[in-house]
């Protein structure tokens, strides 16, 4: 077999272990497939790839140090591939083995490649194999000493089936969610692969540009560079803001019947989401086709550049989005924008999802609410000046926070792009 090194460990078991805590929760079952990757770092491929992956993270704050991973048989030979910081692996019986004969642990050897024997986890493997996926994790939160307990499911469809009753289930899928809001040097370290994949994609859709182009070839051209870069495209497409003709000042999110042709002078606004190793990108900078040196010099574009600036300074824990909001508004009245407070400015974290914030008016720092900025966030910061399709001007920018304000994400400065890059 080749040499192995188990995967980096996404989550951050202390920070997880204070929310707990903090909430009255002793167990966590992470079921959800962003979730499953954060708590296992496995991203094994779905038997159908339009299909959840059937695995549980159990995990306990009173034995941090000790989690459970519960998956079917048949990701076996990816648990012997890929590995895991997790070294409790207990195996189901799932619809794949054979449902004409009686169960027997003899099933899971076909799933057991030969050169996994001598990896530590297999023995107990084998001594946990279970009939059925509830089977085996009613039993790991036995073992675990959470029976009984108060657990956070992010999957409450799941919870009710194991807890014996409602009133012991939390919600799991805000608390992790929270506890992802806050990255690691090695989900940095990832977000800035994925920024970059966003980045060579968006310059190399742009220089394919020329005369009779549209919005779908636009979108076609986005998506090909980048799968060709390494990244992963969503359905229906990674470009969310559209780019509609003529002077209507509306914001409108992109369409399968949105269409027209790239003309020489429009702002095409680059907002481009999607994947590399589940890590987001999400961002990009308006796009002035066939533009001129000048074209970067108008009060919109001035104005936008200066907010983002002053916000990259302000952008330290603490901070909160209505500050951020006020700081840059008052960038682009000073900049001489015609009607700063029609200008739109807002934020939100990114990482395994492209929000990674945890949502509700009554969660303190609640993304829709008006949160403060935590150290080592990755914040996507959105800055737009409405207006017709040669008015507009967009940019959003990919951050960290830190105490010495934003540590950018984006190689590129965040000066529009100006005719046709090459």
């Amino acid at each position: 077999m080749p040499n192995r090194t188990p995967i980096r460990q996404l989550v951050d078991s202390e920070r997880l272990v204070g929310l707990m805590a903090a909430r009255g929760i002793d167990g966590v079952v992470a079921s959800s497939h962003q979730n499953l990757y954060y708590m296992s770092s496995l991203n094994a491929v779905a038997q159908k790839s339009d299909e959840p992956r059937p695995f549980a993270v159990v995990f306990s704050r009173h034995a941090p140090e000790a989690p459970i991973l519960v998956l079917p048989e048949y990701y076996m030979g990816a648990m012997a591939r890929q590995d895991s910081w997790i070294d409790d692996i207990r195996p189901y019986r799932s619809m794949i083995s054979p449902l004409d004969r009686p169960a027997s642990g003899a099933d899971l050897e076909a799933f057991v490649p030969q050169s996994a024997d001598n990896l530590g986890w297999t023995s107990g493997a084998r001594d946990h194999y279970a009939e059925t996926m509830i089977e085996s994790l009613e039993k790991a939160l036995a073992d675990l000493g959470l029976t009984g307990k108060r657990i956070a499911f992010d999957d409450a469809r799941l919870g009710l089936r194991v807890s014996d009753s409602a009133s012991d289930i939390a919600d799991g899928f805000g608390l992790l969610m929270s506890a992802r809001s806050v990255k690691t040097p090695f989900e940095i370290e990832m977000l800035r692969k994925s920024t970059a994949i966003n980045q060579a994609a968006i310059e190399a859709t742009i220089g394919q540009w020329g005369p009779g182009m549209t919005w779908h070839d636009l979108n076609h051209a986005y998506n090909v560079a980048a799968v060709q870069h390494g990244g992963f495209v969503h359905d229906p497409g990674a470009l969310v803001l559209a780019s509609p003709r003529g002077a209507d000042p509306a914001v409108a999110f992109t369409s399968e019947f949105d269409d027209f042709e790239i003309e020489p002078g429009m702002r095409i606004m680059f907002d481009c989401h999607g994947t590399k190793d589940l890590y987001c990108w999400d961002g990009g900078k308006t796009w002035i086709v066939d533009g001129q040196p000048e074209d970067a010099s108008t009060p919109a574009a001035r104005g936008t550049k200066a907010a983002m600036e002053e916000i990259h300074a302000a952008l330290k824990p603490g901070t909160t989005v209505s500050a951020l909001q006020q700081i840059g508004r008052a960038a682009y009245a000073k900049s001489g924008v015609s009607a700063p407070e029609a200008c739109l400015m807002f934020f939100h974290g990114l990482g395994l999802s492209h929000l990674d914030q945890e949502i509700g008016g009554e969660v303190e720092g609640s993304a829709t609410g008006d949160w403060a900025l935590q150290d080592q966030m990755v914040i996507a910061m959105h800055l737009l000046v409405p207006g017709g399709a040669t008015d507009r001007f967009w940019l959003e920018d990919i951050a960290i926070v830190t105490p010495a304000g934003a540590d950018r994400v984006f190689t590129w400065d965040i000066d529009p792009h100006v005719g046709q890059t090459e």
